[in-house]
């Protein structure tokens, strides 16, 4: 019998076929032996299935699932969390364009036994071609949960919130939040801020995962469309009285003004060049007074750099093309 703790892991996948069966790959190369392996496919129209029944077959650890009909990708989430065996005590997602290295799972479960009170572990991560998730002191796992929410509200720290890859989830405080929710396109910082408030937090001080930045992928999507700048002022900011265990003085709320009128005035700017009128619209209603306020200072004084700073961006550009086409012409 194996006495390790059981870890469910989950792959949600929806015409994953580019990058599927390197993520499979990465889960069946575990250092850590007792798991069990969710994939749900989305209803996918490629080659995934095939795909995943083809290692299916080799592993028994692997259980397969696929919805009749395409839903919405946090509730895709939360039915391959659905499907983990009651005694399972940690759930670890493997998402479908991303990597976990072969020790992730062994070392994650290692810092989450350290103490009860753990409710979300994470690790350093390659995103693209940087390594995040820095900041924490590199002798300490287990850390107060409070202290980590607060400064990753203040955006100071960015450790616990990456996606869903990065870290693994207590089971029981997973489902005690009901996963994900999907009135957010960034439901899994929305979660991790709430596990935040009432439970400790274990960081592994190794790089265990790899997520993709497609400049096609969502998280650009998100910024490109101004949706990250207000779903962090939603929970955040809007709605920081919901978060129990800490609080903040005047200064540290006049930072957060200060910081979402910067982010939100170089948004409106951006979006001003291009003509991108629904994005402005947008953002412009959902702003909260007391930070309108200090949007429209931070706009008088600040709409001169951002334009000299655009035309300079815009000439740089200009001089590039031209110098390429030139040398484009002199071998034709």
């Amino acid at each position: 019998m194996n006495t390790k703790t059981l870890v469910s892991i989950c792959s949600p996948v929806y015409n994953g076929e580019d990058h599927i069966e390197d993520c499979i790959k990465g889960v069946l190369t575990q250092t850590y032996e007792n798991f069990e392996y969710i994939i749900v496919d989305n209803a996918s129209t490629d080659n995934t299935p095939s795909i995943i029944e083809k290692y299916r077959k080799k592993d028994s650890r692997i259980r397969v699932y696929r919805n009749e009909k395409t839903v919405c990708m946090d509730d895709n989430f939360n039915i391959c969390a659905g499907y983990c065996s009651d005694n399972s005590k940690w759930i670890k997602y493997a998402l479908a364009d991303d990597y976990l290295f072969p020790d992730c799972v062994e070392k994650m479960v290692k810092v989450g036994e350290m103490d009860e009170q753990i409710g979300i572990v994470s690790a350093y991560r390659i995103a693209g071609r940087y390594v995040t998730s820095m900041g924490l002191p590199i002798e300490q796992n287990v850390f107060n949960g409070a202290e980590i929410l607060k400064q990753q509200i203040l955006l100071k720290l960015h450790v616990a919130d990456g996606s869903p890859n990065t870290v693994m989830y207590k089971k029981s405080v997973f489902f005690e939040f009901n996963g994900f929710n999907s009135k957010y396109n960034q439901s899994d910082v929305e979660l991790v801020f709430k596990l935040l408030d009432k439970y400790k937090f274990g960081f592994v001080h190794y790089v265990l995962t790899k997520s993709g930045r497609d400049k096609k992928g969502g998280f650009y999507y998100l910024v490109k469309h101004g949706f990250h700048i207000l779903e962090y002022l939603d929970f955040g900011y809007k709605n920081l009285s919901n978060y129990k265990s800490i609080s903040f003085d005047k200064d540290e709320m006049d930072y957060l003004k200060m910081y979402y009128a910067r982010a939100i005035v170089s948004f409106l700017i951006t979006k001003c060049a291009y003509f991108e009128w629904e994005d402005i619209k947008r953002m412009l209603g959902n702003i909260p007074e007391d930070i309108k306020k200090e949007v429209k200072k931070t706009f008088v004084r600040d709409f001169p750099k951002h334009i000299i700073k655009y035309f300079v961006s815009l000439l740089r550009r200009i001089k590039s093309y031209l110098r390429d086409k030139k040398r484009f012409e002199q071998f034709t």
